[in-house]
């Protein structure tokens, strides 16, 4: 596994789909998030508790919303929220959503 590191952890329990490849969604692997990330991510990820999942898939990080889709299909359920090739990536998005919710007084 390409983003099993020390510092995050396997997760057991939802099934993702993609909708373009049945034969290899049962390959992806819900992952926590990384302990050392920055305290905004960290604010962030909190604030998609239960709405957010984290997915390592065909090496990359994929992160779902409630629907636990994994790739882009046409229907309203869209697809996954971002696709990141690092953890570096996902911390940086984090941090930025962070900001907007924080100017739009969402997140404190």
């Amino acid at each position: 596994m390409k983003f099993l590191r020390p510092d995050t952890h396997m997760i057991v329990g939802y099934r993702p789909t993609d909708m373009n490849d049945h034969e290899n969604e049962r390959s992806a692997v819900e992952l926590a998030l990384p302990d050392d990330f920055s305290d905004k991510a960290k604010a962030c990820w909190e604030y998609f508790q239960s709405a957010a999942f984290i997915f390592e898939y065909k090496d990359r990080l994929v992160i779902t919303d409630e629907s636990h889709l994994l790739s882009e299909i046409e229907n309203p359920c869209g697809g996954p929220r971002w696709i990141c090739d690092s953890w570096d990536e996902l911390e940086s998005i984090l941090e930025e959503v962070y900001d907007e919710l924080a100017e739009d007084g969402e997140i404190a």
